[in-house]
């Protein structure tokens, strides 16, 4: 079996599929690459060969881009799936949110195709485990809390929704937010900067395409209550939005760039991102996890490793990267647990992640995390010339949460 990337074009236009061809010649050496004329082909192609990635047009006669997309879904959930195309009609952006992973713009310069497929790819370096690599390839939507889908619903349903309020609700969500973020920066929108703050991103969306998107297409879901002993989904949910802050603050004291705290304060609420799949996709298993952990005294990260072979940091970054979000967002939440394992040498948002999240431990805020024993990694501040800092980034904190109580 060749180690190069398998990956299908589909297009009922031959003169856009040998443009593609001239196009990607360069990456013959890494990719072994197949033509589909039409979405019939492209499933008796995959019928026959396995593939990695397919990217399609989305506007085919016979079978379209989003019914071939959604077969591909269900029957090769593995599959990573990227539309290219220049229709950006409400009715097509709602019709495909859910088969697509990434979404590109037609016409398409080859550095970007280049760029994104190799970025969704290496993502699978970050998880090896095929089974979980299909759950999560199939996630559409993931648990929000119910309280604030219902009061987003309420404010989205009312004659007179604001936006300030929309995004507030949707701020405090870890859910709700990866997935509004995810969709600001496909291409279906067309935003050339990327997008952070879920303020900006509910502005850029507008009120009609939220209402859309969480009444009509449902990308927002409400936890279904599955108990889980030794865990509160609410506590989950309150902890990411304080790490998410948090983060923000220590950045902020470390005077980075703009990009970097955006970027930090991102990460942070996004985190524990895997622990919802986990909960969301093997309830009975993540339920034998968090047993272990607390009666052997084990942190979660090192229980999910012994009983499923991947923990929550690893499935969050996969699933994010499949969404496309940014490597410095991937990076913090894969290694927030183990940061010595990176080579940068400087501030970065992983650096707040780490510190924002076992300072978060340590400070009383939520009650009962049940992982305990989540310790500072003083070798990596030291490492960055920051050892002396963690003192200063704690106090910020405290200062937050008093003027938060």
């Amino acid at each position: 079996m060749s180690d190069k990337l398998r990956i299908i074009f589909v297009d009922d236009e031959p003169n856009v599929l040998n443009g593609l061809r001239r196009m990607l010649r360069s990456m013959r050496n890494q990719w072994d690459m197949a033509f589909a004329d039409g979405g019939q082909k492209a499933l008796d192609a995959l019928s026959k060969t396995p593939f990695d990635v397919i990217v399609s047009d989305m506007r085919m006669p016979g079978i379209d881009g989003s019914q071939l997309l959604n077969k591909v879904k269900e029957q090769y959930p593995r599959m990573i799936r990227i539309a290219l195309s220049g229709q950006t009609s409400k009715e097509t952006i709602l019709r495909s949110v859910g088969p697509i992973h990434q979404y590109l713009p037609k016409p398409c310069n080859a550095e970007t195709l280049k760029t994104t497929i190799g970025h969704v790819c290496s993502c699978r370096d970050l998880l090896t485990n095929e089974k979980l690599q299909g759950l999560i390839s199939q996630l559409e939507s993931l648990p929000c809390m119910s309280r604030l889908y219902t009061q987003l619903i309420e404010e989205l349903q009312s004659d007179d929704a604001s936006i300030d309020k929309v995004a507030h609700i949707i701020s405090h969500d870890v859910a709700m937010s990866a997935k509004i973020l995810q969709l600001v920066n496909s291409a279906f929108f067309g935003v050339r900067q990327h997008v952070t703050g879920i303020s900006q991103a509910v502005t850029l969306l507008g009120l009609d395409i939220v209402k859309a998107l969480a009444l009509s297409v449902k990308i927002f879901s409400q936890f279904n209550r599955i108990k889980l002993d030794n865990f509160s989904f609410d506590t989950l949910w309150e902890h990411s939005f304080i790490v998410g802050q948090w983060s923000k603050l220590i950045a902020k004291a470390e005077n980075a760039d703009k990009k970097t705290i955006d970027y930090a304060m991102v990460a942070g609420m996004l985190h524990d991102i895997g622990k919802l799949v986990f909960a969301m996709k093997m309830s009975e298993q993540y339920g034998q996890v968090l047993s272990l952990a607390e009666n052997n005294n084990m942190t979660i990260y090192n229980a999910e490793k012994e009983l499923i072979g991947a923990t929550h940091a690893e499935v969050g970054a996969y699933l994010l990267g499949l969404w496309g979000f940014s490597n410095s967002i991937i990076e913090a939440l894969t290694f927030h647990h183990r940061p010595t394992e990176v080579s940068i040498k400087q501030f970065n948002p992983l650096t707040a992640v780490h510190a924002a999240d076992v300072l978060a431990h340590e400070i009383p805020v939520t009650n009962g995390e049940p992982d305990k024993s989540i310790e500072i990694n003083t070798d990596y501040l030291e490492s960055l010339g920051l050892a002396q800092r963690l003192s200063i980034w704690q106090e910020a904190c405290l200062d937050n949460l008093k003027v938060k109580c």
